[in-house]
C-alpha cells in the first residue's frame, strides 16, 4: 500500500470512526489484525489509535508487555495484543511494521493502556458479519466473546474491553 492510499485509508477511517462514535453511523466495532487473529473491538471502549512509538521497557516484565509510552501527554503501558493472546513465554514479539498501530482503552475504562496491532482493517457493523454458533467459548480467555464469518468466511472473534481490562492476568505484567 502507498503512502498516498494509508494516508486516505486512515483519514477516511478516523471520520468513520469520529461518526460511529458520535452516533452517526450503525458501526459497532474496530476490525484489527492481532498476530493472526482478526478481532473486533467494541467503538464504545475504544479510545485513540496512534502509529506505533519507541516503548520504554520495564525490567521482568512479560514478553507481550512492551513498555511505557506516552501518548499525548499520558504514560501508557503497552501490550502486544497478538503476543498477549498466544501466551508463549518463550518468545518475544515480532518488530511492528508500519501497519502496526496503538490502541488505547476508552478514558470510561480508566486503565491507561494502549494496544498494540499489526493492522487496522476498518469499521465493522453487524449487517456485515453473521455469528458462528460453532466456534465454542474459550475458557482461557474469557474476554473474548462471540464469534462472527464475515462475507469470505473469516473468523472474527469479539473482544470485550472490559473484560479485558478487569483480566488479573491482563493487569499482572511482571
Amino acid at each position: 500500500m502507498s503512502r498516498a492510499s494509508l494516508r486516505e485509508f486512515q483519514t477516511h477511517l478516523a471520520q468513520r470512526l469520529n461518526a460511529a462514535q458520535s452516533g452517526q453511523s450503525p458501526s459497532r466495532w474496530l476490525a484489527v489484525m492481532a498476530g493472526p487473529m482478526r478481532l473486533l473491538l467494541p467503538l464504545e471502549f475504544s479510545g485513540e489509535i496512534s502509529p506505533m512509538q519507541h516503548c520504554a521497557p520495564l525490567p521482568h516484565a512479560r514478553p507481550w508487555f512492551l513498555g511505557l509510552v506516552s501518548l499525548r501527554g499520558q504514560v501508557c503501558g503497552v501490550v502486544h495484543l497478538g503476543q498477549f493472546i498466544e501466551q508463549d513465554a518463550s518468545s518475544h514479539p515480532p518488530a511492528p511494521s508500519a501497519q502496526a498501530r496503538l490502541i488505547q482503552f476508552a478514558a470510561a475504562l480508566d486503565l491507561n493502556t494502549a494496544l498494540l496491532v499489526d493492522q487496522l482493517v476498518g469499521l465493522r457493523n453487524p449487517d456485515q458479519l453473521r455469528i458462528d454458533r460453532s466456534i465454542s467459548s474459550d475458557l482461557t480467555h474469557t474476554w473474548l466473546g462471540a464469534a462472527f464469518r464475515d462475507e469470505d468466511q473469516n473468523l472474527w472473534r469479539e473482544v470485550d474491553l472490559l473484560a479485558l481490562a478487569e483480566n488479573e492476568q491482563f493487569l499482572n505484567v511482571v
